[in-house]
């Protein structure tokens, strides 16, 4: 069902939900610690989060070969596939949308040793092992064949690591993982609010909005912490490999700038829940904005003008161009029709609620 929009800035407060990135890793930390409290289902989860959790109740029990339902969450997918080998299981997993096509590797069984990996496909790789490896009976190395992208994610990985107990030893090339090592659930640590939602409101204050944004960490080692500096580089060239989940809202802001923006480091955002290359530029297509396309560039010639959006706007049912087409109302002409906003699920579920619940300044 599609949804309509009014146009104008906005002024008001919101919460950022809980960090999806942040969450995943708890609740796989506190899986392996032994401690299910967190694990839960709640009708408030995000769907890549019920899917972590649905997963891990699923590992729990004694079946060797459960079916794991990921639906389209990469992270769920790519981190509890060496989990799962590493506990002795052999699953079926089930996923929906884009997941199936994206890249991904398969353990049948996890032995102790060396594991190459590429680092500029998908840091959720080197999650799942580092999650793994401290459960094997022997020690292990991870070696990256290519710069690691969106290291940051990692880092996220090896402070949840850190609180439960587990020792990594980082290398020239990678990591080296001690066998034989016992978690210890991080049940007092609590999830951060999330960096990656709130660049939405964020990048609607940078067209002219005020909007206070409440709970977010400034010292959160979040990838997407960077859209609060990446904004002031609007008309400038930004490098968005270490953090691509919000290349969607600075493309966004770019395009309400008048200036030149030119985005690199986009290749992985082609593998994303849609192919983000092209369904960004389909967004800023709609509200008359051009864009220069190379295999790692993308250029936005911005406008200082309200947009001018002339017919219903697409979401691919991609939730982060749905949050992105609600930062296109603030700077539009006109109110704007969503093709699919309930896709915000996915991440953020109460997203525009929050968003209408904003007054207009």
């Amino acid at each position: 069902m599609s949804l309509t929009l009014p146009t104008g800035k906005r002024k008001g407060s919101i919460t950022p939900p809980f960090s999806k990135s942040h969450l995943h890793r708890l609740l796989i930390a506190d899986f392996l610690g032994g401690n299910f409290q967190r694990l839960a289902l709640s009708q408030t989860d995000p769907e890549d989060i019920a899917a972590t959790k649905r997963c891990l109740l699923a590992l729990k029990e004694d079946d060797l070969k459960p079916t794991l339902d990921c639906g389209e969450s990469g992270s769920t997918l790519r981190f509890l596939k060496p989990v799962a080998a590493a506990l002795g299981k052999n699953p079926t997993y089930v996923t929906k949308g884009r997941l199936s096509k994206r890249p991904g590797i398969d353990y049948e069984k996890l032995e102790p040793g060396l594991f190459e990996l590429p680092g500029n496909v998908s840091s959720q790789f080197a999650t799942g092992l580092l999650f793994a490896l401290p459960l094997l009976n022997k020690d292990s190395e991870i070696r990256f064949t290519t710069p690691l992208e969106s290291r940051g994610y990692v880092d996220l990985t090896l402070q949840v690591l850190k609180d439960s107990n587990i020792k990594i030893e980082e290398t020239e090339t990678g990591f080296l993982v001690p066998g034989n090592q016992t978690y210890i659930a991080p049940v007092n640590i609590e999830p951060e609010r999330d960096w990656s939602g709130a660049s939405f409101f964020l990048t609607m204050n940078y067209l002219g909005s005020e909007i206070e944004i409440k709970g977010l960490n400034n010292a959160s080692l979040q990838p997407d912490r960077a859209i609060a500096s990446l904004l002031n580089n609007i008309g400038k060239t930004i490098d968005v490999s270490q953090c691509p989940d919000i290349f969607p809202p600075l493309a966004v802001a770019a395009a309400g700038t008048g200036a030149k923006t030119t985005f690199i480091g986009i290749k992985r955002l082609r593998l994303k829940e849609s192919d983000r290359v092209a369904t960004t530029q389909a967004l800023l297509k709609t509200i008359g904005i051009n864009c220069q396309i190379t295999e790692d560039a993308f250029t936005v010639e911005g406008t200082d003008k309200p947009f001018q959006v002339k017919e219903e706007i697409k979401t691919f049912g991609d939730h982060r161009i749905a949050m992105s087409a609600a930062a296109v109302a603030t700077n539009a002409q006109s109110p704007i029709i969503i093709d699919n906003p309930s896709c915000c699920a996915k991440s953020y579920p109460s997203f525009f609620e929050d968003f209408l619940a904003l007054t207009h300044i």
